[in-house]
């Protein structure tokens, strides 16, 4: 099992199987830093609150994605498997009901949340921190997941090192960003994005950090025509960054309530996850991507 590195107090946290152990008293979370540059507790709140418990349909699609590339790695009995922005627990829950042998650190920037999850999720360790400052062990997972993180954090090539200093030499990154520089809009400046990616920026800076055999596939390629016509129309009549859009928040929770109900938009999602190869040629929504850190090699700050 993972030792968790000493608190900023000092004191070194001890996972019991059910909690945190520290001193004399226990705590469900072991808190190290806060960056809210990317995110925040309302945005939490907002994500909770519209995004209908998970079942919003790409999300859905999103971590039914990632548990498929679970499977194709090879999650076996003792796997550590580290998810950065656990947030709610939906795709931890999963990866427990899916893979019970497998050994599970949640990680988030807030703290709301974890403390909420550790109540629903047994078992699991449960970390805040800022991944740019991590406290955690080199070399300590088989598998990091990160989905819809990226694009939250400002330094991303080096959160893209931090995650491969994280990972065992031979492990895997399964990530996913929104897709599209030219998409930005009032949507993604609410929900602190600080950029969209385009494949070739994104492969580029995974190199950069230690990956290889990357492979980068869409999601939502099926909804893109009309993603791409909103989008441009959101940049026309609103702005870049929404600021001729008035109350932000209204229109972004809006957004998110009228897709997650869009009965066209769940038909969509479940033709498109019963025809994947489609997602290697047609433009998408978001980038879902695989990578290896090279075996043997080691990676250090």
């Amino acid at each position: 099992m993972i030792e968790f590195p000493p608190l900023p107090s000092g004191e070194v946290p001890i996972w019991n199987g059910t909690a945190f152990k520290i001193g004399n008293t226990t705590t469900s979370v072991a808190a190290y830093s806060i960056n809210q540059a990317g995110w925040d507790d309302e945005l939490t709140e907002l994500h909770e609150a519209e995004g209908g418990d998970g079942s919003h349909p790409i999300d859905h699609a999103s971590r039914a994605k990632a548990l498929e590339q679970l499977r194709r790695f090879g999650v076996g009995a003792g796997s550590h498997i580290l998810e950065i922005g656990c947030s709610s627990g939906y795709l931890l829950k999963d990866i427990q009901s899916s893979f019970p042998q497998a050994i599970l650190v949640g990680a988030d920037i807030v703290t709301a949340p974890l403390h909420r999850l550790s109540s629903a999720l047994k078992g699991v360790p449960l970390v805040q921190m800022d991944l740019l400052r991590c406290p955690l062990p080199e070399n300590s997972f088989d598998i990091v997941i990160a989905l819809n993180v990226l694009e939250h954090i400002e330094d991303d090539e080096a959160a893209l090192r931090q995650m491969a200093r994280l990972l065992r030499p031979g492990g895997a990154l399964v990530l996913e960003v929104p897709r599209g520089a030219k998409y930005f809009d009032y949507f993604d400046a609410y929900l602190r994005h600080f950029r969209r990616y385009e494949r070739s920026d994104l492969h580029r800076k995974m190199i950069s950090a230690g990956f290889e055999r990357i492979e980068t596939k869409t999601l939502g390629w099926s909804l893109f025509p009309v993603f791409a016509l909103i989008k441009k129309f959101n940049r026309l009549r609103y702005g870049a960054r929404g600021e001729r859009c008035g109350d932000l928040e209204t229109k972004v929770r809006n957004e998110i309530r009228s897709s997650r109900a869009s009965g066209f938009f769940a038909v969509a999602m479940r033709v498109e996850m019963a025809l994947t190869a489609f997602s290697l040629l047609l433009p998408g929504i978001r980038l879902t991507v695989s990578a290896r850190k090279p075996s043997g090699e080691e990676f250090h700050e």
